[in-house]
């Protein structure tokens, strides 16, 4: 077996600066508001009504919630759960969980009332903090568990803000909270049906922040919109924390509508945004609806495709962060052809959940980039690959403390220290990180050999008439036992197919897939294919719920591709 194949990069200061590095939470927050007292550090817009809040504001705020969080009974540990669309208040209460010396459980906005209740009685969360919109829903969770209570921010902080009339009022005595003190507890997304509560302390959180703040290129006049959820790790570190390091201005739209969002990046001249794969698929889309430009040449192309980049975009826009799922390179090159990087970062909810990234100045297509600093990854070759892929495993202040109260999970996730992700892999010469898929997702032949559906995937969605596509390994009836066939579950682009789906569209689907994993080797083309007309089940990161896609292949017909 071929050796493990390791990379590593090596802590560096914050922006230049020589003090000691923030350490928790509130320390990330005290450093934004005393570095950048007068900036607007959040506003909102689009939707949501129009507010806005300097670094100033948004610490009084905090400090005064955390003291009514106190009087509530919140102490140390104390669970306290976060219910709340993308907004500055959704930010300023898990400040002020964390000052009052708790534990915030944020909640994903779009579970159902019975996934909401068994968070809270997994986490014994006994204070809700919900949204105006959110507190039925709330209340719905928390109907008959003991002691549990909801309560508005909006109350909450609107009792805070009648009590700051200091300009910095001390928080109560005995409120510090320690690095190795649990900051979140962080409930995975399930896209495997299961759900495990992440256990991160603030030293996790923390350093993960300050390591990406020290390598992604931010400054003080960088404005961030604000797309993912916060209830989710990539946009509580990379979305709220980094850009406290940075004294960025992050702004709330309360939408996820394209075009909509363009608007919000013209309207509040984003330079920066974090973003999810299939978003970046329809910005592709707007990007390549420009009239008569397929037929010209590359460089005429070029120049119209950039000009209707920065009339959707705006002159300021810098770049993307793409994360949470595989991106396909070819879609990153579409990218930087008209002048602005489409950076693939990877990570996990373990990890803080940032390990890798590209950066403006180190940047390869197709990678995830290197290790953050102080983050080490290597690979454990796997069998059935070619001695350089295998299952990604990662070491470093960021990686979690364990699943809560699940000490067999932790156990099997951890091997000397080193957290082994689930992730399949390579690192190339040069230290850059490349992510292949799921290691339970691997698709094995009856030649013994690999196949990553994330590849094949890509290939297949770049079809003009494929809106999604899955790739799962399947034994169709009379295929044998030996290994899976490769079988691809598409849903189609009905407005491509000229706005109806017929039976005769299956052909044309056929060739396309045919035509697309031309390229690709023998063993790796899909031999079935089925056409599902509704949308596929994702995770709010829009990442595939591929147990339940599973499910549904099981009641559809699959045809000889």
């Amino acid at each position: 077996m071929s050796q493990e194949h390791t990379t590593q990069t090596h802590g560096e200061s914050v922006k230049g600066r020589r003090a000691e590095p923030p350490a928790t939470i509130p320390q990330i927050l005290a450093y934004g508001v005393r570095s950048f007292p007068d900036r607007v550090a959040m506003r909102s817009c689009g939707s949501l009504p129009e507010r806005s809040y300097t670094y100033a504001q948004v610490g009084r705020l905090a400090a005064a919630a955390a003291r009514q969080l106190a009087a509530r009974g919140v102490g140390k540990a104390a669970p306290v759960a976060l219910l709340c669309e993308n907004r500055p208040e959704w930010a300023i209460a898990y400040f002020a969980v964390h000052l009052s010396g708790g534990t915030c459980v944020p909640i994903d906005t779009k579970l159902t009332a019975s996934e909401c209740r068994a968070i809270l009685e997994c986490s014994r969360v006994r204070l809700v903090l919900a949204s105006p919109g959110l507190l039925s829903a709330a209340a719905q969770a928390a109907n008959g568990l003991p002691g549990v209570r909801v309560v508005a921010i909006d109350d909450l902080l609107g009792a805070a803000a009648a009590r700051t009339a200091a300009p910095h009022a001390a928080l109560p005595a005995g409120h510090e909270v320690a690095p190795d003190g649990v900051a979140v507890i962080a409930f995975t997304s399930g896209t495997t049906g299961s759900s495990k509560g992440v256990v991160l302390t603030h030293g996790n959180i923390a350093s993960n922040a300050v390591s990406a703040a020290r390598r992604m290129d931010g400054t003080a006049d960088d404005r961030l919109l604000s797309v993912l959820p916060l209830s989710h790790l990539l946009e509580q570190t990379g979305g709220l924390l980094v850009p406290f390091l940075w004294g960025a201005s992050i702004t709330y739209a309360g939408t996820l509508n394209p075009r909509r969002l363009t608007e919000a990046v013209r309207q509040c001249g984003a330079t920066i945004m974090l973003i999810v794969p299939a978003m970046a698929r329809l910005f592709g889309k707007l990007l390549a609806s420009v009239a008569d430009t397929q037929a010209a040449p590359g460089a005429l192309r070029e120049a119209p495709l950039r000009g209707r980049f920065h009339n959707l975009f705006g002159e300021r826009f810098r770049y993307f962060i793409s994360g949470g799922a595989a991106l396909d390179a070819d879609l990153a090159r579409s990218f930087l052809d008209v002048g602005v990087p489409l950076l693939q970062g990877y990570g996990l909810s373990e990890a803080a959940p940032l390990v890798s990234c590209n950066t403006l100045g180190e940047h390869v297509a197709g990678s995830v980039g290197r290790p953050f600093p102080g983050v080490e990854v290597k690979v454990r070759p796997a069998a059935g690959g070619d001695g350089h892929v295998g299952e990604i495993l990662v070491r470093g202040p960021n990686v979690m403390a364990g699943y809560f109260e699940d000490p067999g999970a932790t156990r099997v996730v951890f091997e000397d220290g080193w957290l082994c992700t689930g992730d399949l892999g390579r690192v190339d010469e040069n230290g850059f990180l490349y992510v292949l898929g799921r290691v339970k997702d691997v698709i094995v032949g009856a030649s013994g050999m690999n196949v990553y559906p994330e590849e094949v995937e890509a290939r297949i969605g770049r079809s003009p008439y494929v809106r999604e596509v899955c790739v799962l390994g399947v034994q169709p009836p009379g295929a044998g036992e030996h290994g899976e066939q490769v079988a691809a579950l598409v849903v189609p682009d009905v407005e491509a197919l000229g706005g109806e789906y017929t039976c005769e569209h299956e052909e044309l689907l056929r060739r396309e897939l045919r035509s697309a994993c031309a390229r690709l080797a023998g063993y790796k083309r899909p031999r079935y294919f089925a056409v599902c007309l509704e949308p596929f089940p994702r995770t709010t990161t829009m990442k595939l719920k591929k147990h339940e896609i599973r499910r549904r292949l099981d009641d559809t017909k699959l045809s000889r591709l």
